[in-house]
């Protein structure tokens, strides 16, 4: 099978009836590792070929994680989504074909070169990684982005079936003004929907694209603490076989109140033995989720008990607490005072980098929380669905004329390489 030369020093791609065998029998926790071969394909023929074997067994499964999964692949498969100029070295990240040119014949010799130490080190916090390698670092590579934290998602649309969840969806609603014209029912499949997409990232996914760019990337998983205590146990033992750095939360659609959720205390007993970060979505979510009485267990103030009792565990609240289509900036000043009383606690911008374009949003970062503890996060790919890249929002920041020098060089690299260990 003719290979995209886009694509270098990555094993040889498997025939057809492996692609395919791997697509509807591998175990559900796999599901981008295939996908990301399917990119790699060139001859339209071959990529037609699997189109037409895997469109059956897209109508005949009835597990949904796997349909899931060939709808991943079909998408795929119909848009290779090449960049021009670019190409990408498994290990290295994305360069353009010119840089190789010096290597000639001899590009293996790259792959094996000891990384580059970066003198000023630009690290996004919070990204998804739901496009093809070629796309996601020929994007950070434009950005200078130097490395990345990607993160899992364990949420599940079963959750909603549970009695005790679904009572209290119900209840939150019933006190949302949106419940006198808009049906419970209705939010409910919005809710169950959004649980599980065809770009649904696992555990094993991430681990996965860390073990090809160990250099550029750090993983995060993710655990479910509205199951049971035999699940967390299970997913905690997972993470720590995967190596991963931390752990992302989404205490809205786990269904998890941070202060009152028993499972919280094996996470952090875990993060003190391993120095593990946890990342917590705080402010409202998505969809259905946009109504802030749905998304009360984001509060970041619902993460206090534990900051009391853990002092040591790193807490990083995603999207400052401030996301919000209908009140941007929702639970902001929380986030900040939560900063200023307890200095084990971070903040990232992902999908709220518009703050520091306020003069008295940055006055009250600088007074309480403080630049140090304040990182450069996108949320990609979410800023491309609105036109805006991943290097706009660096050269946005790199301009800022709001914030220091020194606090750029902070917000952009200096405190997620602290955190993280970065060399």
């Amino acid at each position: 099978m003719k290979e995209e030369s886009a694509y270098i020093g990555f094993p040889p791609l498997p025939d057809t009836d492996h692609l395919v065998e791997a697509l509807i029998h591998s175990p559900a926790d796999v599901r981008w590792r295939v996908v990301r071969d399917l990119y790699r394909i060139e001859d339209p023929a071959a990529r037609e070929e699997l189109v037409q074997n895997l469109q059956p067994y897209f109508l005949e499964t009835d597990d949904f994680k796997v349909r899931y999964r060939i709808m991943l692949a079909l998408h795929a498969l119909h848009n290779p989504l090449l960049i021009k100029d670019y190409v990408v070295v498994k290990g290295k990240g994305a360069f353009k074909r010119s840089e190789l040119e010096s290597y000639g014949n001899e590009v293996q010799r790259l792959i094996k070169e000891a990384p580059s130490q970066d003198r000023f080190p630009v690290v996004d916090f919070h990204i998804h990684p739901k496009l093809p390698d070629l796309k996601f670092f020929s994007d950070m590579r434009e950005a200078g982005v130097t490395h990345a934290v990607i993160l899992a998602t364990d949420t599940d649309p079963t959750d909603v079936d549970r009695p005790e969840i679904r009572e209290k969806l119900r209840k939150n609603f019933a006190r949302s003004p949106m419940s006198h014209s808009v049906s419970f029912v209705n939010i409910l499949s919005q809710i169950k929907s959004s649980l599980y997409s065809y770009t649904h990232v696992t555990n094993q996914d991430v681990a996965d694209w860390v073990e090809d760019y160990p250099d550029k990337l750090f993983g995060f998983g993710s655990v479910n603490p509205s199951k049971n205590r035999e699940y967390v146990e299970e997913n905690l033992e997972e993470v720590g076989r995967l190596k991963m750095r931390g752990f992302k939360f989404l205490p809205f659609s786990q269904f998890f109140n941070p202060a009152e959720n028993e499972n919280m205390n094996l996470v952090c007993e875990y993060c003190l033995r391993t120095g593990a970060i946890i990342l917590s979505h705080s402010g409202c979510g998505a969809g259905p989720f946009e109504i802030p009485e749905m998304s009360e267990d984001a509060h970041p103030g619902l993460w206090e008990p534990l900051l009391k009792r853990f002092p040591e565990v790193q807490l990083v609240l995603a999207h400052f607490g401030a996301y919000s289509e209908l009140i941007p900036g929702i639970w902001f000043n929380e986030v900040l005072q939560l900063g200023k009383k307890y200095h084990n606690v971070y903040a990232d911008l992902a999908a709220v980098n518009w703050l520091l374009d306020r003069e008295e949003a940055v006055r009250e970062i600088r007074n309480t929380i403080g630049f140090d503890r304040v990182l450069f996060a996108t949320d990609y790919p979410l800023p491309l669905t609105s036109g805006v890249s991943l290097a706009y929002l660096v050269s946005r920041l790199k301009a800022n004329t709001n914030l220091s020098e020194e606090e750029k060089r902070q917000v952009l690299g200096e405190n997620a390489t602290r955190l993280l260990g970065i060399v």
